[in-house]
């Protein structure tokens, strides 16, 4: 049998249309991107992992103000409008403890109420979900999302539903998104989806005491694996565990095995996890923090272009790295040395050339919102334009190789300075063990006395 489908209001009267089914313990899901409480239960995959829920907790869904069966009137577009109107269903519910299934942007709702009422949360589980929504994405690409289903919601629907769930069926995929169409208009899918990259819940994650799990799907381009090992970084105690999954939703890919998961921890039974800070050293960046695990203790710290250059160094231990290939970005190959130019003038213009397909390949990748190939690209060009900066001087001239050489040693030298400095104050260990170990010169290499694995990344 369907959920029975009822309504509250909130307190400036607007009507919240909610799901309640199932039998135990009461699970909330706070509201994700946009949702029908009435089409969702017409996807298979949907229907079966919210009965296998359903199987041993009464589960509530609802439509946030402005999509599905709610009031569709919304003019404010605030995690604290989201905050109210699922207060407001959770005091209607009456329930005096109830645990919490965060489902993407609904993980920061999750961690938003639990902080600001740990007496009724009782658990809580994220999947897929994220702590602040500037480590989600590149500002162009949220500009570029935004603007795509503002634009065009049929053709931004289709996009994102082969970001969530790339493995769909030809007519699974159509159906999702004809699904996410009937659940809100263009405008409020577009102003909800960037109320999504605005949510910031870091400092409430910081006060949550309620066991936590943090799910996360390994291979998720809509939210990225570090932002979820980010918000289980943020809250004491949790776990996280990872999901060999491409899906974005817990519904696609694996929902079976998703759902037992969730269903053990809720038990009181943890799943086979790995904990967010899981004994390994990683620096790792996601937007524009980078997150550092060193020794069981894990920080984080805004991004500087030093952060990026120890990244290289600490990927390829006792291996000296040129700073001209630092310099120009992971992947550029210094220049053959010698008394020649950095760069010959055929070199200056296949590099050019070069840089003229990326900018096409990466118009091509922001209209079709592939976010893993556009980061790449952009990532790409970058360093070929670094590249370049180093190998002319005034008027485009080549550079000798001594010139563009020296100034990068003292560049790279310099910055490489500033980010140990900054992981010195975030994480004084780290800090002493990377001034110990990273050398610097015309070649910087780390060689630290005992053999260490990193986990980097470069976002």
């Amino acid at each position: 049998m369907p959920p029975s489908i009822r309504f509250c209001r909130t307190a400036d009267g607007a009507s919240i249309a909610y799901a309640i089914g199932g039998d135990g313990p009461p699970l909330l899901l706070p509201s994700w991107w946009v949702s029908h409480v009435e089409r969702n239960w017409e996807e298979p995959e949907f229907r079966a992992f919210m009965t296998a829920l359903a199987r041993e907790h009464t589960v509530v869904r609802y439509d946030r103000p402005g999509v599905g069966l709610s009031d569709r009137r919304r003019t404010r577009y605030t995690l604290e409008e989201d905050a109210a109107a699922f207060a407001a269903l959770a005091d209607h519910l009456g329930y005096e403890r109830f645990s919490l299934l965060g489902i993407s942007c609904g993980g920061p709702l999750a961690i938003d109420y639990a902080a600001r009422n740990p007496e009724r949360v009782a658990r809580i589980v994220v999947y897929g979900g994220f702590a602040h929504g500037q480590a989600v994405g590149t500002e162009e690409l949220k500009r570029a999302m935004v603007g795509l289903v503002r634009a065009h919601w049929g053709v931004g629907a289709r996009t994102l539903t082969d970001v969530f769930a790339p493995e769909l069926s030809t007519d699974a995929a159509k159906r999702f998104a004809e699904q996410l169409r009937a659940s809100a208009d263009t405008e409020t899918a577009a102003c909800l989806l960037d109320l999504t990259y605005r949510m910031d819940v870091l400092a409430a994650a910081a006060a949550i005491r309620a066991p936590t799990l943090v799910l996360h799907p390994r291979y998720d381009r809509a939210i990225g694996l570090g932002c979820g090992r980010d918000l289980a970084a943020r809250i004491g105690g949790a776990t996280f565990a990872v999901v060999e999954s491409r899906a974005h939703l817990p519904w696609h890919g694996g929902a079976a095995a998703t759902a037992e998961a969730i269903l053990a921890f809720l038990r009181g039974h943890g799943p086979r996890a790995v904990p967010a800070d899981d004994g390994g050293a990683e620096l790792q960046r996601s937007g524009e923090i980078w997150s550092l695990s060193f020794r069981g203790r894990r920080a984080h710290v805004r991004h500087a272009r030093g952060l990026s250059d120890l990244a290289v160094l600490l990927a390829r231990p006792g291996e000296e790295v040129h700073v001209l290939e630092l310099a120009g970005g992971a992947g550029i190959a210094p220049p053959r040395l010698g008394a020649d130019a950095v760069l010959d003038a055929k070199a200056r213009d296949a590099y050019r050339e070069r840089i003229a397909d990326l900018d096409a390949e990466l118009d091509e990748a922001t209209a079709a919102a592939d976010v893993a190939r556009a980061e790449r690209l952009a990532a790409e060009r970058e360093a070929i334009l670094d590249a370049l900066k180093v190998a002319t001087g005034l008027g485009g001239r080549a550079r000798a190789l001594n010139d563009p050489a020296e100034r990068a040693r003292k560049a790279v030298t310099a910055r490489l300075r500033d980010a140990i400095a900054r992981i010195r104050a975030a994480h004084p260990e780290l800090g002493r063990h990377l001034e110990e170990s990273i050398a610097t010169g015309t070649f910087c290499s780390y060689g630290p006395r005992e053999p260490m694995s990193w986990r980097t990344s470069t976002g």
